[in-house]
């Protein structure tokens, strides 16, 4: 790389050939840990080895076309002494921030909710980020905390970077787990970071809208393993790949351990009831004793309530029309497949993929603490 006549040794170039951010100035960090002497090689394009000094955070004010500007704030940046100030094109690609080239004469850079943040016209061959030299004021908070490695600012703030992308990828991890569930975890687990305020993630604004919720159910709740299981088949009204139709759920009162099943047909309904049984009764010594459900043609089948009735099982059928009576199972639903619809959306797929992300959803959530059941998880 060799830098233009027309540019000094404080401009900022975006590069498609590091796989790291690089700069040559200790002054320019507003974040620095130093290495060990000696101790991390960076090979340049000449392929002469240096060793870099320490790494931190770097602040750059970007002033925008409509005159405004956005902070941004490289993270782990590179000191290597001697070096051109250099922003990684594949760092920034590989956390979600969109690279456009506009009409081959400058590259813009877009967050993940698809907002300018970075202008960076062509000098002389190099793309040369468009930055203010004012250095910037002092702040209170991030306007825009988003899961990459540029972070835009608002005009006054500083945050934990770091922090902010910890919390949301435990969060995407665990399938868009809710705040409530998210503080119980974070008492249990020490590892887990700290969620305060409210949620503000994009895609469970998308994908998580509810209608005002129910008076809860004042019934006693079973206290032994089997003693009482709710059941109910949902349809996606998507077909799934392997012509999936169904997600059969099997949630024990108790504990609230689920699991799933995916029918083809709502017919296959006492056959998956029979091998959901056989395995839970032979896996915990128990015997399923009540067994409650929606009036669903699934259930109330001649077959099915004969075989209810030759292994000794009372069948709760809840009020028609009404399922918030049968609300531990249809809330398991809700949570259930806005999970999955969070998951697809992050990862891009299409609805025919909701089988997979059920069961990684149902995975996820059986470890997960709940409000009901103190000091355990299902």
């Amino acid at each position: 790389m060799v830098a233009s006549s027309s540019c000094s040794s404080s401009d900022w170039f975006i590069d498609c050939g590091w796989t790291t951010h690089i700069s040559g100035h200790r002054s320019m960090f507003i974040t620095y840990t130093e290495y060990p002497p000696n101790t991390k090689k960076v090979k340049g394009y000449n392929r002469v080895t240096s060793f870099a000094s320490g790494y931190g955070s770097v602040r750059l004010i970007c002033p925008l076309p409509d005159g405004k500007t956005e902070t941004i704030i490289p993270q782990e940046v590179v000191h290597l002494l001697g070096s051109f100030n250099l922003i990684s094109e594949s760092q920034i690609m590989d956390k979600d921030v969109k690279v456009e080239l506009v009409n081959h004469y400058s590259l813009n850079l877009y967050n993940r909710h698809g907002k300018l943040i970075v202008t960076a016209p062509q000098v002389d061959g190099l793309f040369v980020l468009d930055r203010s030299l004012d250095q910037a004021p002092e702040s209170t908070g991030y306007t825009d905390i988003d899961n990459s490695c540029l972070l835009a600012l608002n005009s006054t703030g500083h945050a934990s970077w770091h922090d902010a992308e910890k919390r949301m990828l435990w969060h995407r991890r665990l399938a868009n787990i809710g705040l409530k569930a998210w503080e119980i975890m974070a008492n249990v687990l020490a590892e887990a970071p700290k969620m305060t305020g409210k949620c503000e993630c994009e895609r469970c604004i998308k994908c998580t809208l509810m209608r005002k919720s129910f008076t809860p159910n004042t019934t006693s709740r079973a206290t032994k393993l089997l003693q009482l299981r709710h059941s109910d088949m949902c349809d996606p009204r998507e077909t799934a790949i392997r012509e999936g139709r169904y997600m059969l759920l099997f949630i024990d009162d108790a504990m609230r351990h689920t699991d799933e099943y995916i029918s083809k047909y709502k017919s296959e309904a006492l056959e998956k009831f029979k091998e959901w049984k056989a395995l839970r009764e032979r896996e915990s010594g128990k015997q399923v004793k009540r067994f409650r459900t929606d009036g669903g043609g699934e259930y109330t089948s001649k077959n099915f309530v004969e075989y209810l009735k030759s292994e000794g099982i009372l069948k709760e059928t809840t009020t028609p029309y009404t399922p918030q009576s049968n609300g531990v199972v249809e809330r398991a639903n809700r949570t259930i497949m806005e999970r999955v619809r969070c998951m697809l959306d992050d990862a891009g797929l299409s609805k025919k993929y909701w089988a997979f992300a059920v069961s990684v959803a149902v995975y996820l959530n059986n470890p997960t603490p709940t409000r009901l059941v103190i000091g355990k998880t299902p």
